[in-house]
């Protein structure tokens, strides 16, 4: 064997010993990217609907609310983007408000566990980790009480109604020597129509329709920033999903202002909490509707 097969021979431990530590040392685990912190999402009315959950008309109100389903039906959709323009169901979304508002809800959008439960419990096979004492006896499964389930006196449902992009935009722009600069405008509306029925009668009791104008301010070229913190390209409009999920938000935020503030009988002194514009149109509104 010549010298040079010999060590070639040699080496190659080496070499196939440094490729392993090599590849051991690229595969080695990152540290994750976590980005901002978490926080609680809040609305501009949420103050409000804070304050409503402190006064005496709503925290001695004994109806009992449920929301069934808040859908999109505005027919928008991108196949190439990212879906839906709007979340398919905002019930969710109603669920938490009506919480902040202070009202006693009972749940009728999500019951899957709860009837599997009652279901085991039936069948005498659902325990709760010892005996149960019902009267004089001792059992040692989950019994099904009468009219332990509390029944809803109001059901909320609704439908999302309409989207329209570039509803509003104007600006200034100006150019001198092919060198610009400028500051625009571009809005997209979403409505909400939102009813109250009665649950026993079946009779509506409230039916109203809210819109919400997201309006944002371009950052940079064809880039716009909606509520002080989201962004979208209006060239891509499907890119504008979380701007659009903020204001259906809002949208029910309002809503659920007014519904629980009517039904409850409340006078009005959480309006101050409402920003300027929700104040000045529910003036408008109430100025209209004396003088009809």
């Amino acid at each position: 064997m010549t010298s040079g097969k010999l060590r070639g021979l040699l080496l190659a431990p080496v070499i196939f010993l440094a490729a392993c530590q090599s590849q051991t040392a690229e595969q080695a685990p990152k540290e994750p990217f976590l980005g901002p912190v978490p926080i609680a999402t809040r609305t501009p009315v949420d103050a409000a609907l804070e304050c409503l959950s402190k006064t005496p008309e709503v925290q001695r109100y004994p109806r009992i609310f449920a929301v069934h389903v808040i859908t999109d039906q505005t027919g928008r959709y991108s196949s190439e983007e990212t879906g839906n323009y709007l979340p398919r169901d905002s019930a969710g979304m109603m669920v938490s408000l009506l919480q902040k508002a202070g009202v006693k809800q009972v749940n009728r959008s999500n019951t899957a566990v709860s009837e599997w439960e009652i279901a085991r419990a039936r069948e005498q096979i659902l325990g709760d980790g010892g005996n149960v004492v019902v009267g004089d006896e001792s059992l040692p499964f989950r019994p099904l009480v009468k009219g332990a389930l509390r029944g809803s006196d109001y059901v909320i449902d609704g439908v999302i109604t309409q989207l329209d992009f570039n509803t509003y935009s104007g600006g200034l722009e100006a150019s001198v020597g092919g060198a610009g600069a400028g500051a625009r405008r571009f809005a997209v509306t979403a409505a909400v129509d939102i009813r109250v029925t009665d649950t026993k009668s079946t009779r509506i009791i409230k039916a109203n329709s809210y819109s919400k104008q997201a309006v944002g301010r371009e950052v940079f070229a064809s880039v716009f920033r909606f509520f002080s913190d989201e962004l979208f390209d209006i060239k891509i409009g499907s890119k504008s999903q979380e701007g659009l999920q903020a204001a259906v938000r809002w949208t029910l935020a309002d809503a659920t202002y007014d519904l629980v503030k009517e039904l409850t009988g409340h006078k009005g002194a959480c309006d101050a909490l409402l920003p300027q514009a929700s104040q000045d149109d529910r003036a408008m509104a109430s100025e209209v509707a004396s003088i009809n």
